[in-house]
């Protein structure tokens, strides 16, 4: 009775983190403008992503909400894909309710949930295989993978990490199985080597640091390198350290795209609890001070860093230039559509980049007036300020043609 107890309240306490885990990122969501590359996708290219976002639009009008609301949900399943992929991993449910907790407030993770990119899709999937993987389901791992390959890009270091696996357990079909999506990605992808060498590994690692928290990062590095030497090496270990070392590579040449490595390692939460638990619970309680003091220092962090990333809008307050923030793109149109709207204007010509996103909002291309960043003396123009928390972010000038 007292485990069935113990058990509600870990659910509880996972869906009160999830809860207000989902209303930051609503929070979020209401000071974010589509991007131009967002805007290419969501017009433009004939992909999934676009099939998915003008579907949600469709359903739900078309707004932000609507817009981002597929990733959301997906964020929300990644969640509870988590905790049971930690089941395994991880004997104690309290454990478990940590991981999945910690998982979801990694500033890359909570990124991924709102903006229109595959890096859902893909963990969404990539742990649902490792799911089948754990639990012996090897008809649903198969068809999976089946299904990864409408997504297709960002697997590679999936496919080539079910080699090594099943290389390593000795398992023929897996390894072939693995081969066999090796070569219908490259089928269907190609290889591409663009442009002059170039480092890139400073650059990549800097991003990974951001997408975990640099703290949490060290210790991902640690954790990976630990069980390298010395522990227990699963499907999930292989993911990880594939997909980590193939863009850790890629990177000495040319300039990855990170979104094709970094949700493998994000998933590793649930390895790093159980590391760091291991160590802490080998010692007796007067030896833990220190593991407190660091736990307290890299919580403490990542509460900054998800913050950073939750409440953006603060940071142009202290930035002298605010293109410099990093959210600056996904900043203005939203609130340059409001302004015009509020004029009743819907038609104006611009550059190809924020038209695109005007579009998004309802103002549409056209002559009559014209939307510059830059003063024209030679007609009366009305000025609009874009402000966030009292900061002027841009300035554009709309010019009416006579």
């Amino acid at each position: 009775m007292k485990s069935i107890s113990i058990f509600k309240n870990e659910l509880f306490l996972l869906f009160s983190a999830i809860i207000f885990n989902i209303l930051l990122l609503i929070y979020s969501v209401s000071n974010l403008s589509i991007s131009y590359k967002e805007a290419i996708i969501y017009f433009q290219k004939t992909n999934f992503l676009t099939i998915v976002t003008n579907a949600s639009t469709m359903l739900f009008g078309r707004n932000d909400y609507a817009l981002r609301l597929p990733f959301l949900i997906l964020h929300f399943l990644n969640i509870f894909l988590i905790y049971k992929v930690s089941k395994p991993i991880l004997k104690r449910k309290s454990d478990r309710l940590i991981s999945a907790i910690l998982y979801m407030f990694l500033p890359g993770v909570l990124a991924s949930a709102i903006l229109i990119n595959e890096a859902g899709f893909v963990i969404f999937i990539t742990l649902l295989i490792i799911y089948f993987e754990q639990n012996k389901m090897f008809k649903s791992f198969i068809f999976t993978l089946l299904v990864s390959l409408i997504i297709s890009e960002p697997f590679i270091s999936l496919y080539i990490a079910i080699i090594f696996f099943g290389i390593f357990k000795r398992d023929k079909k897996l390894a072939i199985f693995g081969l066999i999506f090796c070569l219908a990605w490259f089928w269907l992808n190609g290889i591409d080597a663009y442009g002059k060498p170039k480092g890139y590994f400073i650059d990549t690692i800097g991003v990974f640091a951001a997408v975990f928290s640099p703290l949490i990062f060290i210790y991902f590095i640690y954790t990976v390198y630990r069980i390298a030497i010395k522990e227990e090496k699963t499907f999930l270990w292989f993911v990880a350290i594939t997909a980590f070392g193939i863009c850790s590579i890629i990177s000495i040449r040319q300039r990855p795209s990170l979104e094709m490595f970094l949700p493998f390692c994000v998933i590793f939460m649930p390895v790093m609890v159980r590391t760091f638990f291991s160590s802490y619970r080998a010692r007796l309680p007067k030896f833990r001070i220190k593991y407190k003091f660091i736990t307290i220092i890299v919580l403490t962090t990542l509460f900054l860093n998800s913050s950073a990333t939750i409440f953006h809008d603060f940071l142009y307050v202290f930035l002298k230039d605010p293109k410099d923030h990093f959210a600056y793109k996904y900043d203005v149109a939203k609130e340059l559509a409001q302004k015009l709207n509020e004029l009743g204007i819907s038609y104006v010509k611009t550059d190809q980049n924020l038209a695109v996103r005007l579009k998004f909002y309802g103002v549409l291309k056209g002559k009559e007036y014209i939307l510059t960043r830059s003063k024209n003396d030679n007609c009366d123009q009305t000025v609009i300020k874009i402000k966030k928390l009292g900061k002027q972010i841009d300035k554009f000038y709309l010019c009416k043609i006579i």
